[in-house]
């Protein structure tokens, strides 16, 4: 352990070694640090050091740690634990903070029941238990001992009863613990997460609970301004920024669409008094001239603010990337009454379908789309459009509807409407798009497409006043903040440190036969590309021992290559003789069995070949550290399909309005995305691996300037332009290399930290 003096805080760092890449942050920040040094707890260390120095003042500052996946959050609680133990030893100290890991009801349910569904399902299961009017019947039925209550959730009861008001203990919370002590109390783990928001002082969860529109609403939105916000793995923040405002109506979608405004016109022509009475109360608190959200609140269990609503088991959400004065705003005259707003949505997916159902492709600004649609929903006042969602989930409340699943098609409308009403001036467009791209057929899709990152993440760089993003693949620094309009104090790209070169970077420009490698479509159409590509594969198969991970451009390219394999040669039987080989597949399923299939090939010690897809499962979210990844090499620069409608705007878009010129962003969307999938082998110092890149483009300076420091630095002149036989020699070596132990005089000594006092390992001295 080390102990370090960071302008008067005592930072406990719970290893060894404190490496010279873990020292930088401040401010809001980029940073580029490579896999494995330890990014994770450096922050975790300096600002459980700051929460601690805080003492009882622990209202104004939070720590939310956004990971991508559940799998990563699991990580970061693991580190997380073990740095309270060691801050404890260190320092004699009890632990002091709340931290506490959220995920979806899938992950948190213990309902015997509502647990062993699948998916979406849980979220419905879980709401039809516990929405307020199952609550009104059970309160009524308990009343009268003889009558049977109704179906309900005992874990949410108790601890509606019990634990609404309860405070989680000082210590580290992740699923499994929430989990276990929701069965020991008997109370749901999923709300008693929810509820520990507002108390606890580090939070860790997904980046979508800040970012999707939907669920930021309801979790994020009371986040104190002085929070700490940290976007770990966030190489794609700007894609993840541009989905979340971004909605596809296809046609059995607006075909459901109006189904569902048929079944709400059904509810509500034969509701029975009760229900009247119901709806007789939402049109007096309507009329009121209350905003929506406040109009919600009062008319259920639960409380609004900042576009929050909780209704007993239900999550109502506004997107807080909706302005504040949108969401203040009353309901618009014309659809106050029920009936009227039926009407409105009658027209309205009407017009979407009108708009959809064409055989030409078309691209427009909001403003002319939003005239068309108002002239054709006798639409006068804007905000009737802006309101369009919160008026469509109080209408889903006030006739009690408890599937929600069931009204998403007429949700995600709700969806499209709002935000193009909302962001009528600003970075979007509408697409209409008559046939799929890659197989002809007629499948008409409408679509609202985002093109500015920085709509979605301006609420956050906004409102809070520390905000970091970091991922082992940044370059170059520059492109972020521009596309997410994110004003950076600091921003970094860090070399790895290490006891001698861990990672092999090879440029294989050329094939046996000394032909250009190449994945452009011009090249590919013949079978001398895939064949080369094949050979290479088989020779580094036949050198590398353990896992080997190949990553096409594309499922089509990968599709086309092993038909070569198959069909036309024998190379894929010469494979299969060396190692065992497993496809990624489109099917997540499919997916899933072959990664874990593989990884179990590799445990067994036969070897095995993984073919997957760069920006697939096994490029984005999946390690393959130790034996499970000796080797990768990529098979082509993974650009993006150039011929996306959506693409093309977005493309045009950054040109004009953030001067970042079409080939420009193309190469950086593309290294990012080799210097991923490169970065799935070397996940900790102490592991090793070559990266082969097998296109002659990867030799050209302007992509090499692309590629992340940790990794750029291994490229050297000598093996940027190799055939088969000269990337196989240097592979060879490499693993030779690393075979042998390092002889004391040669491994690298972490540098001297001058910027630091250390204040020294208790009865060890100094830190060095």
């Amino acid at each position: 352990m080390v102990l370090v003096d960071i302008d008067g805080l005592q930072v406990v760092f719970p290893y060894e070694t404190l490496y010279p890449e873990q020292l930088k942050s401040g401010g809001h920040a980029l940073l580029e640090m490579p896999s494995g040094t330890g990014k994770t707890i450096t922050l975790l260390s300096l600002i459980t050091a700051y929460l601690s120095s805080r003492g009882s003042d622990r209202s104004v500052r939070k720590f939310v740690y956004c990971t991508r996946t559940v799998e990563e959050m699991h990580k970061v609680m693991e580190e997380m634990k073990i740095l309270v133990a060691s801050r404890e030893k260190e320092l004699k100290v009890q632990n002091d903070l709340v931290t506490v890991g959220l995920a979806s009801r899938k992950h948190l349910c213990i309902h015997e029941t509502v647990s062993q569904m699948e998916g979406s399902a849980v979220d419905s299961g879980c709401r039809a238990l516990t929405a307020s009017w199952v609550r009104e019947q059970i309160q009524e039925r308990q009343e009268d001992v003889e009558a049977a209550l109704p179906p309900h959730c005992k874990y949410f009861e108790n601890y509606d009863r019990e634990g609404v008001d309860a405070i989680l203990l000082p210590g580290v919370y992740n699923l499994s613990d929430l989990r276990a002590y929701g069965r020991r109390r008997q109370w749901c783990p999923y709300f008693l997460a929810r509820h520990s928001i507002t108390v606890a002082n580090i939070l860790v969860y997904s980046y979508h609970y800040l970012l999707d529109p939907k669920v930021a609403g309801v979790v994020s939105a009371e986040l104190p301004p002085e929070s700490i916000i940290v976007f770990d793995e966030a190489h794609n923040i700007d894609n993840v920024c541009i989905e979340a405002l971004s909605v596809d109506l296809e046609e059995p979608t607006l075909r459901a669409a109006s189904q569902n405004v048929t079944q709400l016109r059904s509810a509500i022509s034969g509701a029975k008094q009760a229900a009247r009475e119901r709806l007789r109360q939402e049109y007096t608190r309507i009329l009121s001239g209350l905003p929506l959200a406040q109009s919600n609140a009062q008319h259920a269990r639960g409380n609004a603010s900042e576009g929050h609503l909780f209704v007993g088991g239900e999550e109502i959400a506004l997107a807080p990337v909706l302005p504040n004065d949108v969401l203040r705003e009353a309901v618009p005259e014309s659809i106050r009454k029920a009936e009227a707003f039926i009407e409105f949505l009658t027209k309205l997916v009407s017009f979407l379908q009108r708009r959809a159902a064409t055989e030409t492709v078309s691209q427009e600004k909001p403003t002319p789309f939003l005239v068309e649609a108002a002239n054709a929903c006798s639409v006068v006042d804007k905000r009737v459009f802006q309101g369009t969602y919160d008026r469509l989930i109080s209408l889903l409340l006030t006739v009690q509807v408890s599937s929600w699943s069931d009204f998403r098609p007429l949700s995600r409308v709700g969806d499209f409407i709002t935000i193009l009403s909302t962001y009528e001036r600003e970075g979007m467009a509408v697409i209409t798009e008559p046939f799929n791209d890659f197989t002809g057929e007629y499948e008409p899709v409408l679509r609202l497409a985002c093109l500015d990152a920085s709509l979605a993440i301006r609420w956050i760089v906004e409102r809070f006043r520390t905000v970091v993003i970091t991922s082992g693949t940044l370059s170059p620094l520059d492109t972020y903040p521009k596309m997410l309009n994110f004003p950076v104090v600091v921003s970094s790209s860090f070399n790895m440190s290490m006891d001698r070169r861990c990672v092999c970077p090879l440029v294989m420009t050329r094939g046996s036969d000394q032909m250009a490698l190449s994945s452009k479509y011009n090249d590919r159409q013949t079978s001398d590309v895939p064949r080369n590509y094949g050979h290479a594969l088989v020779s580094l198969a036949g050198c590398t021992p353990d896992g080997i991970v190949v990553f096409f451009v594309s499922y089509v390219f990968m599709q086309q290559v092993v038909k070569v394999w198959t069909e036309e040669s024998n190379i894929l039987n010469d494979l299969r003789k060396l190692k065992l080989v497993f496809v990624e597949t489109q099917d997540p399923i499919e997916a899933s069995l072959a990664i874990k299939n593989y990884r179990a090939a590799c445990d067994s010690g036969r070897g095995a070949i993984l073919l997957s897809v760069a920006r697939g499962r096994a490029a984005e979210g999946i390690d393959f550290d130790g034996q499970y990844g000796r080797a990768v090499i990529l098979f082509g620069v993974p650009f993006q399909y150039t011929e996306s409608r959506v693409l093309k705007a977005r493309l045009q878009f950054l040109a004009e309005y953030l001067q970042i010129q079409e080939d420009d962003f193309l190469v950086f969307d593309a290294m990012r995305q080799a210097a991923q999938c490169a970065g799935r082998v070397i996940r900790n110092k102490n592991d090793y691996g070559i990266v082969i890149f097998a296109d002659r483009r990867f030799s050209r300076a302007k992509l090499r300037s692309k590629l992340p420091k940790w990794l750029a630095q291994f490229l050297t002149t000598e093996t940027l332009d190799l055939d088969i036989g000269s990337t196989m020699a240097e592979a060879r070596a490499f693993l030779l290399d690393m075979a042998q132990p390092t002889p004391a005089k040669e491994r690298v000594e972490p540098p001297a930290l001058p910027e630091l006092e250390p204040i020294g390992r208790p009865g060890h001295g100094a830190a060095t």
